[in-house]
């Protein structure tokens, strides 16, 4: 099995394929890589599938936008990703205490992902502002990134997030 860096050479594009359904899918030239769904209609709960794995995003408190990643059979969460103060981005904390940080910058329209050592691992660019549609781009290689695909979901899963409540509509 290709791993996500070896798919990087093609172009990676997050997109929602249809816009009565609330799936999403990260996608090279006619293979799906990773898909989140929603398994209820008003739930803030997601799955994430893809590399023979699947995870599940779920919110601890209704109050805080922290998140807790667990694999599917698990009760118990191996990750998790603590937001910044006016959410600015955060960290998501992974098993062994390692760590990767999201920068989100609201005027720049920046979303990136980036190692603890400051290096940029993964930049995600709008297509268009009218289809969900986004660019992702590996910037480095990273070990973390490879075990650890899910994490680009949960960007698109906090960017939708975001953009939910600055609309005040579902989308």
């Amino acid at each position: 099995m290709k791993t996500l860096t070896q798919y990087s050479i093609d172009n990676l594009q997050l997109i929602q394929p249809s816009l009565w359904k609330r799936e999403y899918q990260l996608r090279t030239a006619g293979t799906v890589l990773l898909t989140m769904t929603y398994p209820k209609f008003f739930s803030s709960n997601a799955i994430v599938e893809g590399f023979g794995e699947t995870w599940e995003l779920q919110k601890p408190s209704f109050w805080k936008s922290d998140l807790e990643i667990k694999k599917k059979e698990n009760q118990l969460p191996f990750a998790k990703f603590k937001t910044e103060k006016l959410g600015r981005g955060g960290t998501f904390e992974l098993p062994n205490g390692e760590r990767i940080e999201y920068v989100f910058k609201i005027w720049k329209s920046i979303n990136e992902l980036y190692s603890h050592q400051k290096v940029k691992l993964i930049s995600f660019q709008r297509v268009s502002w009218w289809k969900t549609s986004l660019r992702v781009v590996v910037e480095h290689e990273s070990e973390l990134i490879e075990k650890n695909p899910w994490i680009i979901m949960v960007v698109y899963y906090l960017m939708q997030e975001r953009r939910q409540h600055s609309s005040g509509a579902a989308v």
